[in-house]
């Protein structure tokens, strides 16, 4: 990695180690003022691509999590309580 990408590395790290890489690509891009591709080429150089939230168009567009959104689906038309009911099998 060059000299400008072990810097980038560290101002990513220095931004997400506090908010414990609870945070999105996009938005730390944006607040670093940082291309996005030099954001990911360095979180991928790094392997940190694991550590950082996913954004949710990213999350669907690897295929998704079947169980969450079928939960989502169901969460659309029904109340609270209701959900829980069919998806724990308790009664009401």
């Amino acid at each position: 990695m060059t000299p400008r990408g072990h810097a980038i590395a560290f101002r990513i790290w220095q931004y997400c180690q506090p908010r414990g890489w609870d945070c999105t690509m996009p938005e730390v891009a944006a607040a670093l003022e940082v291309p996005m591709g030099s954001v990911r080429a360095v979180i991928k150089l790094k392997n940190w691509g694991g550590r950082l939230r996913v954004t949710k168009t990213h999350f669907r567009g690897a295929g998704g999590n079947e169980y969450a959104l079928s939960a989502d689906a169901v969460l659309d038309g029904s109340s609270n309580r209701r959900v829980v009911a069919d998806l724990t099998g308790a009664a009401l």
